[in-house]
Protein backbone atom coordinates (compact mmCIF):
# COMPACT_ATOMS: atom_id res chain seq x y z
CA UNK A 1 0.00 0.00 0.00
CA UNK A 2 1.16 3.64 -0.83
CA UNK A 3 1.84 6.05 1.77
CA UNK A 4 -0.66 8.79 1.62
CA UNK A 5 2.33 11.51 1.95
CA UNK A 6 3.50 10.15 -1.64
CA UNK A 7 -0.12 10.22 -3.06
CA UNK A 8 -0.26 14.01 -2.11
CA UNK A 9 2.97 15.19 -3.77
CA UNK A 10 2.39 12.92 -6.80
CA UNK A 11 -0.99 14.52 -6.75
CA UNK A 12 0.73 17.70 -6.23
CA UNK A 13 3.24 17.44 -9.31
CA UNK A 14 0.47 15.20 -12.03
CA UNK A 15 -3.05 15.26 -10.49
CA UNK A 16 -5.74 17.51 -11.74
CA UNK A 17 -9.25 18.63 -9.66
CA UNK A 18 -11.38 19.69 -12.54
CA UNK A 19 -14.58 21.47 -12.99
CA UNK A 20 -16.46 20.78 -15.77
CA UNK A 21 -19.46 22.95 -17.17
CA UNK A 22 -20.70 21.67 -20.32
CA UNK A 23 -24.10 21.69 -22.14
CA UNK A 24 -26.34 19.10 -21.87
CA UNK A 25 -28.86 19.20 -24.53
CA UNK A 26 -30.23 22.03 -26.14
CA UNK A 27 -30.71 24.81 -23.00
CA UNK A 28 -29.48 22.59 -19.78
CA UNK A 29 -25.75 23.25 -18.39
CA UNK A 30 -23.92 20.00 -16.56
CA UNK A 31 -21.19 20.18 -13.78
CA UNK A 32 -18.91 17.69 -13.43
CA UNK A 33 -15.97 16.50 -11.45
CA UNK A 34 -13.23 15.12 -12.90
CA UNK A 35 -9.96 14.26 -10.59
CA UNK A 36 -7.10 12.64 -13.04
CA UNK A 37 -3.51 11.76 -13.35
CA UNK A 38 -2.10 11.77 -16.46
CA UNK A 39 1.15 9.97 -17.29
CA UNK A 40 3.55 7.81 -20.02
CA UNK A 41 1.76 4.55 -20.32
CA UNK A 42 5.47 2.94 -18.93
CA UNK A 43 4.02 4.59 -15.52
CA UNK A 44 1.01 2.89 -15.47
CA UNK A 45 1.99 0.68 -12.58
CA UNK A 46 1.70 3.43 -10.20
CA UNK A 47 -1.44 4.84 -11.39
CA UNK A 48 -2.36 1.34 -10.60
CA UNK A 49 -1.51 1.44 -7.04
CA UNK A 50 -2.81 4.65 -6.80
CA UNK A 51 -5.90 3.37 -7.73
CA UNK A 52 -5.85 0.77 -5.97
CA UNK A 53 -5.52 2.51 -2.74
CA UNK A 54 -8.88 4.96 -4.01
CA UNK A 55 -10.73 2.03 -5.21
CA UNK A 56 -12.40 3.54 -7.11
CA UNK A 57 -12.23 5.30 -10.94
CA UNK A 58 -10.83 3.68 -14.13
CA UNK A 59 -7.22 3.79 -15.86
CA UNK A 60 -7.74 4.88 -19.75
CA UNK A 61 -4.61 4.32 -22.49
CA UNK A 62 -4.46 7.22 -24.27
CA UNK A 63 -2.92 7.45 -27.77
CA UNK A 64 -1.77 10.64 -29.70
CA UNK A 65 -1.46 9.70 -32.86
CA UNK A 66 -1.53 13.41 -34.23
CA UNK A 67 1.86 14.49 -31.52
CA UNK A 68 4.72 11.94 -33.30
CA UNK A 69 6.93 12.35 -31.26
CA UNK A 70 4.87 11.61 -28.43
CA UNK A 71 4.42 8.01 -26.40
CA UNK A 72 1.48 6.47 -25.32
CA UNK A 73 -0.74 7.70 -21.96
CA UNK A 74 -2.14 6.98 -19.67
CA UNK A 75 -5.00 8.56 -17.66
CA UNK A 76 -6.47 7.67 -13.90
CA UNK A 77 -9.64 9.45 -14.01
CA UNK A 78 -12.42 9.35 -11.20
CA UNK A 79 -15.80 11.31 -12.36
CA UNK A 80 -18.09 9.91 -10.10
CA UNK A 81 -19.98 11.68 -7.73
CA UNK A 82 -20.29 9.82 -5.17
CA UNK A 83 -16.72 8.10 -4.96
CA UNK A 84 -15.39 12.03 -5.16
CA UNK A 85 -17.34 13.18 -2.26
CA UNK A 86 -16.91 9.69 -0.44
CA UNK A 87 -13.01 8.86 -1.34
CA UNK A 88 -11.21 11.92 -2.79
CA UNK A 89 -12.23 14.88 -0.98
CA UNK A 90 -11.62 12.97 2.19
CA UNK A 91 -8.61 12.10 1.39
CA UNK A 92 -7.28 15.03 0.26
CA UNK A 93 -8.57 16.82 3.67
CA UNK A 94 -7.40 14.62 6.00
CA UNK A 95 -3.77 14.49 3.96
CA UNK A 96 -3.93 18.22 2.58
CA UNK A 97 -2.03 19.60 -0.82
CA UNK A 98 1.28 21.46 0.01
CA UNK A 99 1.51 22.75 -3.35
CA UNK A 100 -0.34 25.12 -6.13
CA UNK A 101 -3.02 22.40 -6.55
CA UNK A 102 -4.43 22.97 -2.74
CA UNK A 103 -5.96 26.05 -4.57
CA UNK A 104 -7.28 23.76 -7.21
CA UNK A 105 -8.55 21.36 -4.50
CA UNK A 106 -10.54 24.36 -2.34
CA UNK A 107 -12.41 25.30 -5.56
CA UNK A 108 -13.08 21.45 -6.13
CA UNK A 109 -14.36 21.04 -2.83
CA UNK A 110 -16.55 24.84 -2.87
CA UNK A 111 -18.09 23.64 -5.78
CA UNK A 112 -18.95 19.58 -4.63
CA UNK A 113 -20.66 21.35 -1.64
CA UNK A 114 -22.80 23.40 -3.88
CA UNK A 115 -23.56 19.96 -6.07
CA UNK A 116 -24.29 18.01 -2.85
CA UNK A 117 -27.29 20.59 -2.22
CA UNK A 118 -28.47 20.35 -6.02
CA UNK A 119 -27.70 23.69 -5.98
CA UNK A 120 -26.05 23.40 -9.07
CA UNK A 121 -29.46 22.11 -10.62
CA UNK A 122 -30.31 26.24 -10.98
CA UNK A 123 -28.79 28.96 -13.10
CA UNK A 124 -27.89 30.76 -9.98
CA UNK A 125 -26.34 27.74 -8.39
CA UNK A 126 -24.06 27.43 -11.96
CA UNK A 127 -23.28 31.24 -12.61
CA UNK A 128 -21.54 30.85 -8.52
CA UNK A 129 -19.68 27.79 -9.65
CA UNK A 130 -18.69 29.58 -12.82
CA UNK A 131 -17.31 32.88 -10.61
CA UNK A 132 -15.33 30.24 -8.39
CA UNK A 133 -13.77 28.27 -11.07
CA UNK A 134 -12.86 31.22 -12.70
CA UNK A 135 -11.49 33.39 -9.69
CA UNK A 136 -8.00 34.11 -9.18
CA UNK A 137 -6.94 31.44 -11.92
CA UNK A 138 -5.84 29.78 -15.05
CA UNK A 139 -7.55 26.62 -14.51
CA UNK A 140 -7.07 24.63 -17.57
CA UNK A 141 -3.45 26.11 -18.05
CA UNK A 142 -2.22 25.38 -14.63
CA UNK A 143 -3.32 21.37 -15.13
CA UNK A 144 -2.25 20.76 -18.09
CA UNK A 145 0.07 21.58 -21.52
CA UNK A 146 0.07 25.19 -22.56
CA UNK A 147 -0.31 24.39 -26.42
CA UNK A 148 2.29 26.70 -28.05
CA UNK A 149 4.40 26.87 -25.29
CA UNK A 150 8.53 27.22 -26.41
CA UNK A 151 10.18 24.23 -25.79
CA UNK A 152 13.79 24.98 -24.05
CA UNK A 153 16.49 22.94 -23.71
Amino acid sequence: MLNPIYIVGFVDGEGCFCVAVNKHGKNRLEVRLIFEIELREDDIEILQKIKKVFNCGKIYRLDYKRYQKWRPHVKYKVSNFLDISTKIIPFFKKHPLQAKKKLQFRKFCLVAEIMQTKQHLSIGGIERIKKIIHKDSLDALDAHVQWGAIETN
